[in-house]
């Protein structure tokens, strides 16, 4: 199975597909889709939003053997409507996770079979990063809060006691490149508990990758097919770290990894394939400079490393009392707040 990051197509071909080796083709997908699904996508572009045009991704689907798309993130309600995209991923056959009318339909994970393992991912969204988690009645995100995620898992690994559960997070702020404290302790805590790794997704870029106690953790996929120079009337484009992207494949049946690099090309808007690695791949250990720190290690070394250190963003740890953690919450939304009025002037 494959699994990549963000996927936002406006039209038909937004994004265009270099020379990709056929065998990529041939295997199983699963992705985050970054945006609701709609008709007439022309008439958004000016608002600030990101959605996916419908016969946009019938035809990635048509290119690509996608068995799931991951739905928990925090433009899935930008526009459109939850039934608008749910019943058009039904139509086309294809299982979401992630998103529900209620709790128990959000938190429902997507059981798949490839070769003789029984392969069962959660889809997990983080409300500090805008995703519009369930509170109550939904529709909404699957939460990413500590004790619903363990709960969650738990059940999970309980009702399915043979297969490999594996947690797909939305989470971490936009470009870091490192994971918060907090997200490095509960992808431990959860292989601790006994799922087969953790992959996530949100920053736009590809963060770091550790081995722990034998599985992986992918902190950060990046995107994948993510049209730039469109959005929020044009002006939605990523620094040029986020061109390098990953295509992170798992072999279920072998236990194998291999880490597919691509290209993103603005002036093209295109991805190109560029190389394979396996094993310890090089290019993921450059990209994880903390790898093999301590959890005390890690937070120094967060607090002087992190992307966003000079700009006051609250530092999420394990150990967050609640109180604590509603206490940033509250300092991210108010500074959420500002920054939607600003976009208003861009």
């Amino acid at each position: 199975m494959i699994f990549v990051g963000d996927i936002a197509l406006p039209y038909v071909n937004a994004v265009k597909k270099g020379d990709l080796p056929d065998y990529l083709r041939n295997k199983c997908w699963i992705g985050n889709l970054e945006g609701a699904l709609v008709d007439k996508s022309e008439s958004l572009q000016k608002q600030y939003v990101v959605f996916n045009d419908k016969a946009a991704i019938r035809t990635l689907a048509n290119d690509f053997d996608f068995v799931a798309f991951a739905t928990a993130n925090n433009h899935i309600f930008d526009t459109g409507t939850f039934e608008t995209t749910t019943e058009f991923l039904r139509e086309l056959n294809i299982p979401y996770l992630g998103i529900g009318d209620d709790l128990l339909e959000a938190q429902k994970p997507f059981v798949f079979k490839e070769g003789g393992k029984e392969v069962v991912i959660l889809n997990f969204g983080w409300e500090v990063i805008q995703c519009e988690v369930i509170n109550g009645n939904g529709p909404g995100v699957n939460p990413l809060r500590k004790d619903h995620v363990l709960e969650s898992v738990e059940k999970a690994i309980r009702d399915y006691p043979d297969a490999y559960v594996l947690p797909f997070m939305h989470w971490s702020y936009e470009l870091e490149d490192t994971p918060q404290p907090f997200e490095r302790q509960l992808a431990k805590k959860l292989i601790d508990m006994g799922v087969a790794g953790v992959i996530g997704c949100h920053p736009h870029r590809i963060g770091g990758f550790e081995m722990y106690k034998g599985k992986p953790i992918v902190y950060s996929l990046g995107n994948w097919m993510f049209k730039q120079d469109y959005y929020h009337n044009g002006k939605l484009r990523f620094p040029a770290f986020c061109n390098l992207e990953l295509a992170f494949e798992w072999d279920f049946e072998s236990d194998e990894f291999k880490f597919h690099f691509f290209e993103f090309d603005q002036g093209k808007s295109q991805i190109n394939y560029l190389r394979t690695e396996t094993g310890e791949s090089p290019t993921m250990a450059g990209l994880t400079p903390f790898r093999g720190l301590s959890d005390q290690e890690y937070k120094k070394w967060y607090k002087k490393n992190h992307y966003h250190k000079n700009k006051g963003l609250p530092i999420y740890y394990w150990e967050d009392s609640d109180v604590a953690i509603a206490a940033k919450n509250k300092v991210n939304k108010v500074r959420d707040f500002f920054i939607s009025q600003l976009s208003k002037f861009r």
